[in-house]
């Protein structure tokens, strides 16, 4: 049976609507907007504005499915903190959008809560929820579900690029934890995937620990990566660096001393070669990323800077997309009662020909999520069976063949 948690009264005051012109500021321009008159508006919440991931899946919804469906995007502008996330969800209400695709992570159960009182729709964009969260919303009304790498899925790409390193014989490493700091729970299991794979060399550990979950709860205690709690007889944690502060001291003095430490390889939580690309210039350091596949990216390939891409395809988000406005028009996919959670891995490339076999085979004018794809389930009567069957075939050979 679906819980409902009704609107409750005075969601649209006029302090709400302050809120709104203040937490979407800039946001709802034509530009940002997509397609003027569609007749959905959804809400686009965002912790990160600038990577080539993130304006590589905003131009797909922008730049196709607006001009595709009879559907408006308003983005938030970039979301530090659970506050701001509040503030951003409290302007989708004010301004009765029908949905919110949500790719900020501070506060999920507060974006669910609020979704669900004002009779909105919401879901996570490329995400999911942990498996108490799930637990506690799968039967809200509201709660669409999540499409993409879960958990496991986001620790296990951080285990496969460190293991790919190792087997090639790297010895000496550093970390960019990019979200760490804010708990951004991708990336932290990223890292921990990361450090998990080279505690399996027996006199390797983290803090003590040796399991990946271990260090799952470490991470989360600590906010950040200590390399002084890294012990090993074979590798060395060269240096840690974090999010994306690039004007604050403290924080190029971290970057600098690990260029300095000339560690054979950086692995990156995500936005790597973004971030330390011009750092790295001139030296042999190497880049492995969990990122997206962008031209930027293949040119630090190509170039021998980037050696490991681990990335959400551009149009990944096409089936999320799909659920959202189908729920809008009265046809939710649901498991039973509950909301979808539905995982999606990452297309893998280690050479610059795999890179652009990649790039080629999904772009913003003929994406594999393509209206063709996605059209035969919105708003018909598609199964939960048919859509699920739909989504696990995500794999560069399911698509592209």
């Amino acid at each position: 049976m679906r819980i409902t948690r009704k609107a409750t009264a005075g969601i649209a005051t006029a302090a709400a609507v302050a809120l709104a012109l203040t937490g979407c500021s800039g946001a709802a321009s034509g530009s940002e907007s997509g397609s003027a008159g569609g007749d959905v508006t959804i809400g686009v919440l965002v912790s990160d504005a600038t990577s080539s991931e993130a304006l590589g899946f905003k131009d797909y919804y922008l730049d196709y499915i607006a001009e595709n469906f009879d559907v408006n995007f308003v983005y938030s502008d970039e979301l530090a903190d659970a506050e701001a996330e509040k503030s951003a969800m409290e302007g989708f209400i004010a301004n009765n959008y029908q949905a919110v695709i949500s790719f900020a992570s501070a506060d999920r159960p507060t974006q669910i809560d609020m979704a669900e009182d004002a009779g909105i729709y919401y879901a996570v964009g490329t995400g999911t929820l942990s498996a108490d969260d799930y637990d506690t919303y799968k039967d809200y009304e509201y709660y669409v579900g999540a499409i993409g790498p879960s958990l496991e899925i986001e620790q296990q790409a951080g285990y496969d690029m460190a293991k790919y390193y190792v087997e090639q014989g790297d010895t000496s490493f550093g970390i960019f934890g990019a979200g760490v700091p804010y708990r951004l729970d991708m990336h932290v299991y990223r890292v921990a995937g990361m450090l998990a794979a080279l505690a399996e060399e027996p006199s390797t550990t983290y803090g003590g620990l040796k399991d990946a979950g271990a260090i799952v709860g470490k991470i989360y205690q600590d906010g950040t990566i200590n390399p002084a709690d890294f012990s090993s007889d074979v590798y060395s944690l060269d240096g840690y660096f974090a999010a994306w502060d690039f004007g604050d001291p403290a924080w190029q003095a971290a970057q600098a001393n690990l260029v300095a430490a000339d560690p054979d390889v950086i692995l990156a939580a995500g936005t790597g070669f973004a971030v330390a690309g011009a750092a790295v210039a001139g030296t042999d350091i190497q880049i492995g990323d969990i990122d997206a596949y962008t031209e930027d990216n293949l040119k630090a390939m190509e170039a021998g800077t980037l050696t490991y891409l681990a990335g959400k395809f551009t149009s990944i988000n096409g089936p999320i997309f799909a659920a959202t406005l189908s729920a809008v028009e009265g046809k939710p996919f649901r498991d039973g009662d509950s909301a979808l959670a539905l995982a999606q891995g990452y297309w893998v490339a280690t050479s610059a020909d795999e890179f652009q076999q990649i790039l080629d085979a999904d772009t913003i004018d003929a994406p594999v999520y393509d209206k063709a794809s996605l059209e035969p389930f919105i708003g018909t009567d598609a199964t939960y069976e048919d859509f699920a069957d739909f989504v696990s075939k995500y794999t560069f050979a399911d698509l592209v063949g």
